[in-house]
């Protein structure tokens, strides 16, 4: 017998369905002559939380880590069916995290039959056969779960022992973990480069050109000093006609994109007002019901695969560059599978119809534009300005480029404010998000999504819950009790830490460290942390 692991009641439901295991013993449990079904919830084993161990001890570091079972009466109805089975596998959309899980869970019930995995991007009949067909097995699975694993740990060594040295500081608990700490730093370290730029001693000046009857274009180059920026304008000759180039291009760049986990979270707070952890706990039940595919993905396009049931939908979405997209058929942004015919909450229909007409927004877009680009030098200064062609003018601008003249009818010194980076709750989540990604992209190989270490929308949503952070507006702000913890961790490079780690980490997917050295690593540093935060915590 084939044993099956789900980890929600309504996705066991559907995959029994479609696998044909149409016979349910108990709830959460299907069966047919070769295979079985069954549930086990994220919550079926238990952490023993490090409080529980430490003895009041701090700094703690366990020699060990500690599970239980948080469900006898299941767990007496899943040994017969994991004694039996021939194959034990994992249905899930998860990554690391899941994985780890399902280590756990075979771990505690010692299986010693073979075990793969059928990754659930969709919900739907067709697509959980072929997951089953095409499942995996295989060391990259176990590196995987090892991922997983390890991340929890730093994530249960730094909450308690960070939230004790911050108890013994005389700062307020909070429960702080590692991801709400990179968060917080953050938004405390975008608080102080705002307050710094806008204060009035900063000024900067730039050159602004009014030529060709009206058109105004702004020097490339800016200034922080007045008399430097009118030095160089000495240099532009006003009244006079200038040598410039006008290039027209085409593109097919995509200019809209499908949702991913982010964009619909960003999305959700502008237009309806949810948090990122709603966002994502009313798209998992939307996923769960079949409805959508899965939320866990930060991948913005579709594979060629799905082109049929896009256009069941949307018929004119050949316009659509179903190419080479980076995206696959294990790894797509978040569309709608089916009508949702059947009655949902008024979250869940909000949501919905989101992620729908987002992809409608996507499918009618014009998939090829054109812009023109002029550009001339003034002096010692260069002067541009770009533009979209559309009405009329774009079937007859041929692209290419093509030599003009610009005439300058005055110059002079403008101060200009200077680019600040937004407070708004959408851009400071957005930015902490590329941030991340960008020093994860380019530390280690990539990891299938981890729910704890990518979603940091949630991660600055969680820091409002808390009271370390308050929204004024769309703007997000750290409150009295953020900034005391923020000026702790000034200069100790506490985010820097926690996000390396995190890489090291998630570096085991290649194979190349041990958890154990990880953990160790990141035990070391961890305890360095807190000896410079405070020499007295475990005195």
């Amino acid at each position: 017998m084939i044993l099956i692991i789900c980890e929600s009641i309504p996705a066991t439901k559907t995959v029994a369905m479609a696998l044909g295991a149409n016979n349910e013993t108990s709830e959460g449990i299907h069966t047919s002559g070769t295979l079985t079904v069954a549930t086990v919830p994220p919550r079926f084993i238990r952490y023993t939380p490090l409080g529980e161990m430490a003895e009041e001890k701090s700094p703690f570091i366990p020699e060990k880590f500690r599970m239980s079972v948080t469900d006898k009466e299941l767990e007496r109805g899943l040994k017969p069916l994991f004694r039996e089975a021939s194959e034990v596998v994992f249905a899930s959309d998860g990554g690391a995290d899941a994985q780890a899980r399902f280590f756990n869970i075979c771990r505690h019930f010692r299986v010693g039959c073979p075990r793969s995995r059928m990754w659930m991007t969709r919900l739907s009949y067709g697509a959980i056969r072929g997951a089953f067909h095409f499942r995996e097995s295989g060391r990259h699975l176990h590196r995987l779960a090892q991922t997983g694993l390890v991340s929890k740990g730093m994530d249960m060594l730094f909450g308690y022992n960070i939230n004790q040295t911050l108890l013994h500081m005389g700062l307020p608990a909070c429960n702080l973990t590692r991801q709400e700490a990179v968060a917080l730093v953050y938004l405390g370290e975008l608080s102080d480069h705002i307050d710094y730029v806008q204060q009035p001693a900063h000024p900067a000046y730039s050159i602004l050109v009014n030529a060709n009857s009206g058109t105004v274009f702004e020097s490339a180059e800016s200034w922080e000093d007045e008399a430097e920026a009118g030095a160089a304008l000495e240099s532009v000759p006003a009244g006079e006609t200038v040598p410039a180039t006008l290039t027209i291009e085409e593109t097919d760049r995509f200019n809209l994109r499908f949702h991913t986990l982010l964009t619909l979270q960003t999305d959700a707070f502008d237009n309806l007002g949810f948090m990122p952890g709603k966002t994502l706990k009313v798209a998992q039940k939307l996923y769960d019901r079949g409805l959508i595919s899965s939320p866990l993905t930060d991948c913005p396009h579709l594979p060629e695969k799905l082109r049929g049931h896009i256009m069941t939908v949307f018929p004119d979405a050949g316009g659509y560059r179903w190419g080479d997209n980076g995206a696959t058929i294990d790894s797509h942004a978040i569309i709608t599978l089916r009508a949702a015919d059947e009655v949902l909450t008024a979250s869940e229909l909000q949501l919905y119809r989101l992620i729908l007409n987002r992809m409608r927004a996507v499918m009618e877009q014009n998939p090829v534009r054109k812009y023109a680009t002029l550009e001339f030098t003034a002096g010692d200064n260069r002067f541009s300005r770009r533009w979209e062609i559309t009405g009329d003018a774009y079937d007859v601008t041929e692209t290419g480029s093509f030599q003009t003249q610009v005439e300058i009818a005055d110059a002079g010194v403008y101060p200009i404010d200077r680019p600040v980076e937004s407070r708004a709750f959408s851009d400071v989540i957005c930015n902490l998000t590329t941030v991340a990604g960008c020093v994860d992209e380019f530390m280690h190989t990539g990891v299938p999504y981890t729910k704890e270490s990518n979603d940091w929308g949630s991660a600055m949503g969680s820091l409002v819950n808390k009271g370390l952070a308050m929204l004024g507006g769309e703007e997000i702000f750290l409150t009295p009790e953020g900034q005391a913890i923020y000026d702790q961790f000034v200069g100790h490079e506490i985010a820097e830490e926690i996000l390396t780690w995190q890489f090291e980490a998630n570096d085991l997917y290649g194979g190349d460290l041990t958890g154990r050295g990880v953990i160790e690593g990141f035990s070391g540093a961890l305890l360095d942390l807190i000896g410079e935060l405070d020499p007295g915590c475990g005195a």
